[in-house]
């Protein structure tokens, strides 16, 4: 069964490990809420491994092997406030890659004005593999910051 992953470029960043299509990937993950997926063909994870998530928030180690990978690149305005940078809506762009770098490297080429803030991974899982649920937290945007 093949199912998506959004890795956060900077947990990956900061201390994942690379990985290449073909790779074997244990990888902790917390469902996205399936509301913010619409149009999408498979279910969604987030893969998480900085303990951040809620307790009661179910969260599972799963393995599977990468079957594709993009950067997920995106544009940036101004905020109201200094400093604030904003996601420009419309401006992701999907690039195909071949591998996802790991801690302390960077891909060539991201700049403020227009950066990797993810990676997608489409993952096979095994039929009966055991998958989190999603369970809607008070402060659903504890995944979301940075």
């Amino acid at each position: 069964m093949m199912i998506e992953v959004e890795l956060r470029e900077w947990e990956q960043q900061c201390c994942g490990d690379p990985l290449r299509i073909g790779s074997t990937v244990t990888w902790k993950l917390v469902a996205r809420d399936p509301s913010q997926d619409s149009g999408r063909q498979l279910p969604g994870y987030w893969e998480e491994h900085h303990d951040q998530t809620p307790e009661h928030v179910p969260h599972l180690p799963v393995t599977g092997t990468v079957r594709s990978a993009q950067a997920l690149h995106y544009a940036f305005d101004e905020g109201a406030n200094p400093g604030e940078m904003i996601i420009r809506p419309g401006s992701e762009v999907a690039v195909e890659l071949d591998a996802v770098p790991g801690a302390g490297t960077q891909l060539p080429g991201c700049t403020r004005e227009h950066e990797v803030l993810a990676y997608r991974v489409q993952l096979e899982v095994a039929e009966d593999a055991e998958l989190p649920a999603y369970v809607a937290d008070d402060q659903d945007d504890w995944f979301e910051q940075d």
